[in-house]
């Protein structure tokens, strides 16, 4: 295994930024409607003078993300309500409440905000509710205080981990299982081992781990926003053990329940617990859902390059691949206030990402928030995406912007190669993602209680051909969000060497660590001949 760093940003030519290359995004309606969500449109907008157009994204048609401290405000929830009045919408009184029960410190903290009918029946669309705050907000004085926080409203961004539904209509087989089963193509049309899950036996054991005493140190902890955990996983000890390589924070998980949105009379999909329960999408047919598992295929490919190390687990994905942008916020607002009680984190993993309708700006909060922890020296790592596509896919995207200020841990974007060492068809290009790691067809851990539907092609008695669907312990799967942990994993690994130095800055050893990765080439996990 091999990952490669790229010394010079990869150069793009032109590109056509509308049409199916642009827009690319085809999220099934039932999808759609379990998460409350809409597709933007950017030819059905209109647009002001001078406006550009926006691109397509990915939304929660009810909500929209408000600075915590705003709400606090009578006055500004009463201007809120007072522009949306022009749309007959209001902010619902359950999302004010909650937003007032907490105590947001002096950081922002971002909550979902839910637009509800004030009067007649009309139409909801949090995009066109954002453009009629950003509208009135021009004409507020610039000393109004409100003006600022404000002007940072954002629409509530759904994210995924891999393209759930395919690569536009292109049909390139190159993203992770598209209908639940373990192969991309549809049951009983000829299916055949593709990108998608395949059911494998490994005959090795987990690899050797280092005690405590042995390793002279705290355990370099990786944190991956994902799916959540196993109930059981032979591989892993139970995530409530001490010193389990695979843990959960209970408490933080219920802070991440708690910010889903506060509707009153619809029911959307919620992030329940901290484990993967792999629910299936019908269960009158049975199938798995897409990205069932994934969490667990990350932290087993971390377990097999840094078994020294901990990961640590946020559920924040749905077992669709949805991922909500609210979650997100909410598991990094975790991730600081326990950094500042003492805890440590040192690498953060993120499996996935999404489109922005306006550029880099319209991701400016999230970006602001991770770049909190790279100023505690967290080194953060983002899948680039599996659309095939030059697009700017956040987080990945941001990898290489500038901040101002003092240096912070770096932030890299993850792009997935091949076995044989050529760019995987599916992975994301953009001039902010220079490593390139092992992306498909990996191999890793995965809960053995899943089961699909899908039956052997061929079956007699107790002999039957291999079924796609009997999931086991282990598989093969392939995206750029198998990549990022890749890399994760080595500088987890390569962090390790460092326990036990003493004084040393936080941000500095991260700094240096991927200096040495960069320098080195081609970085190798330490593999012993036998």
């Amino acid at each position: 295994m091999t990952i490669e760093y790229i010394p010079e940003s990869q150069r793009q030519g032109g590109i056509e930024e509308f049409g199916l290359p642009w827009q690319g995004i085809t999220l099934p309606r039932e999808l759609l409607d379990r998460h409350g969500a809409r597709i933007l449109d950017p030819w059905a907008v209109a647009l002001d003078p001078g406006e550009r157009r926006p691109d397509s994204t990915v939304y929660r048609s009810h909500v929209l993300l408000f600075p915590g401290q705003a709400l606090v405000s009578d006055e500004a929830v009463s201007w809120i309500d007072s522009a949306l009045s022009r749309l007959g919408l209001r902010l619902s009184r359950e999302s004010v409440e909650r937003a007032r029960g907490r105590d947001f410190g002096d950081e922002t903290v971002w909550v979902p905000g839910v637009l509800e009918i004030a009067g007649q029946d009309v139409e909801v669309d949090a995009w066109r509710a954002l453009r009629v705050l950003r509208r009135a907000l021009r004409d507020e004085s610039d000393g109004w205080p409100f003006k600022a926080p404000l002007g940072t409203i954002s629409l509530d961004h759904l994210f995924v981990g891999s393209a759930t539904s395919g690569i536009g209509s292109l049909d390139l087989g190159g993203e992770p299982a598209t209908s639940g089963h373990a192969v991309v193509d549809e049951p009983g049309m000829g299916a055949r081992p593709g990108y998608g899950r395949i059911p494998l036996t490994v005959v090795a054991g987990p690899p050797r781990r280092r005690s405590l005493d042995d390793l002279g140190g705290p355990r370099i902890t990786v944190v991956t926003l994902d799916t959540g955990v196993a109930r059981y996983h032979p591989w892993f000890r139970p995530v409530t053990e001490p010193d389990a390589f695979l843990s959960v924070d209970p408490a933080g998980q219920q802070q991440i329940e708690d910010t889903h949105p506060a509707y009153a009379d619809r029911d959307i999909a919620r992030l329940v617990g901290y484990e993967d329960l792999g629910q299936p999408s019908n269960p009158l047919v049975g199938t798995l859902n897409s990205h069932a598992g994934h969490g667990l295929m990350l932290a087993g490919l971390v377990a097999q390059i840094a078994p020294d190390a901990r990961v640590l687990m946020y559920k924040v994905m749905h077992s669709d691949g949805v991922v909500p942008g609210e979650a997100v916020h909410a598991a990094l607002d975790r991730l600081l206030s326990r950094m500042d009680a003492g805890a440590a984190v040192d690498v953060l993993c993120c499996s996935f990402g999404g489109f922005s309708e306006a550029g880099d700006p319209a991701m400016q909060a999230l970006f602001n928030k991770v770049n909190q922890l790279r100023a505690r020296g967290v080194i953060v790592v983002n899948a680039a995406g599996n659309y095939a596509t030059a697009r700017p896919f956040y987080l990945a995207a941001l990898s290489e912007t500038a901040v101002p200020g003092p240096p912070l841990a770096p932030m890299i974007g993850v792009a997935a190669k091949n076995p044989d060492g050529t760019i995987a068809i599916f992975s994301n290009q953009h001039p902010a993602v220079r490593w390139r790691a092992p992306g498909a067809m990996v191999v890793s851990t995965f809960p053995p209680q899943f089961q699909g539907a899908q039956n052997a092609p061929l079956s007699t008695g107790e002999r039957a051909a291999l079924d796609a669907d009997a999931v086991g312990p282990f598989c093969g799967w392939s995206g750029t969000s198998f990549a990022a942990p890749i890399v994760a994993g080595a500088i987890a690994a390569e962090l390790t060497k460092t326990i036990g130095q003493v004084g040393v800055d936080p941000v500095e050893r991260a700094r240096t660590v991927i200096d040495t990765m960069i320098n080195d080439k081609v970085v190798r996990p330490e593999i012993v001949p036998i």
